[in-house]
């Protein structure tokens, strides 16, 4: 088991580099370190293919792995989203990030698969169970062959408050759906303690 520690943990961009928070995570004893995806900034759709490679490289030379890549970008851009710019949006972001995680040098990409409901936006009208599903199943068959190709396994959260893949039932039944070794479960104890036992 490895031991690894989001981005989000730290006061990145405004207070510390990329740099110096590889460092740090290294120095508290993490094997790896998650990394944010966003639009803006070192982890961007405006970071280049050899910038980012550039920064894998650098963890490495710290002595940290990058464990993963994550974004909060699922949430404005669903890929079940009611708006289908929104879902579009959201699909080319799913691209643009498994690729950023294979030049990182990570396997691991958390894909947030959809949401029925985003309780801190109640402004978009909440999506049906099974509209809901089928967008996701679409989203995730649309970037496949981009994980394929690239070797990266998108691992689908469970999460607290989306209304979504609640029961391990309906997780399970959803990923194993695909038959593809590039779809898995990144598995959050701390969002299902509100519902079940992890």
């Amino acid at each position: 088991m490895k031991k690894s520690i989001t981005l989000w943990a730290f006061p990145y961009p405004q207070k510390m580099s990329l740099v110096e928070c590889f460092q740090l995570a290294k120095e508290a004893g993490f094997d790896g370190i998650e990394v944010n995806y966003n639009l803006e900034g070192d982890l961007s759709p405006k970071a280049s293919s050899n910038d980012l490679k550039a920064i894998g490289k650098t963890a490495r030379k710290i002595g940290i792995e990058i464990s993963g890549v994550c974004s909060f970008l699922f949430w404005p851009y669903s890929l079940t989203s009611n708006d289908p710019e929104r879902r579009k949006k959201g699909t080319e972001l799913a691209r643009k990030m498994i690729y950023a995680a294979r030049d990182l040098g990570t396997k691991n990409l958390l894909v947030v698969p959809g949401a029925v409901y985003i309780p801190w936006n109640p402004e978009p009208e909440p999506v049906p169970n099974d509209v809901c599903e089928q967008r996701a199943r679409k989203a995730i068959e649309t970037v496949l062959p981009d994980a394929r190709k690239a070797g990266i396994t998108m691992n689908l959260e469970n999460i607290f408050a989306n209304g979504f893949l609640l029961s391990p039932q309906e997780m399970a039944r959803f990923v194993d759906g695909f038959h593809d070794e590039h779809v898995n479960v990144h598995f959050d104890t701390g969002n299902i303690m509100q519902f079940q036992f992890p």
